[in-house]
């Protein structure tokens, strides 16, 4: 699949969260929502990412942001590393990469290669005992991406990370919350 634009409808899913719960993007319509695919369960760079969005998901629900986060990762992975932390969105186990195709999400080699530029956040997820890293259940080579979704079901930003510790920049988000603040450093 070619990757998506804004402007293209964001394809639909319906699948389980990893604790069961059903998730249809479509059962979003009226609100919008940021879709975000991360890689597996204990990338270091993930793993930051997701800490910082579990904080700032309380702020961007006040603002009408819903968060759905994807790995490809098995759900018995993700429930061993980040479940023991709070989950306040639902978190979709994607280990055959369905959902990744979907959307058009590419591996690279040059991405993996370039990631590991990234030293403080590796440095911090590494040395940072809040973090439980451990050996990856999925490909090294997955490049993250990020969508903000509208209230219509629309793209209006995607967002194909250049690295493996790439996402979209938190005040994109907040724009697209409507706040135009930024909510800290990327």
């Amino acid at each position: 699949m070619e990757t998506l634009k804004p402007g293209d409808r964001a394809p639909d899913f319906s699948v389980s969260d990893i604790h069961g719960n059903p998730v249809k993007l479509f059962d979003y319509g009226g609100r919008k929502v940021l879709l975000s695919f991360f890689r597996f369960a204990t990338c270091p760079f993930c793993t930051v990412r997701f800490v910082r969005l579990t904080q700032e998901a309380e702020r961007y629900a006040q603002q009408g942001v819903e968060i759905i986060a994807v790995f490809e990762s098995s759900r018995d992975y993700i429930h061993e590393y980040l479940n023991k932390r709070p989950l306040p969105f639902p978190v979709i186990a994607d280990p055959e990469g369905e959902l990744y195709a979907r959307y058009g999400l590419k591996k690279s080699v040059k991405g993996l290669l370039f990631g590991m530029f990234r030293m403080p956040t590796l440095l911090r997820a590494l040395f940072d005992p809040a973090f439980h890293l451990g050996k990856p259940d999925s490909s090294v080579l997955r490049i993250p991406a990020d969508f903000l979704i509208d209230s219509n079901g629309r793209i209006t930003d995607s967002y194909y990370g250049s690295d493996i510790g790439d996402h979209i920049p938190f005040k994109r988000i907040d724009y697209f919350a409507g706040t135009g603040v930024q909510a800290g450093v990327a």
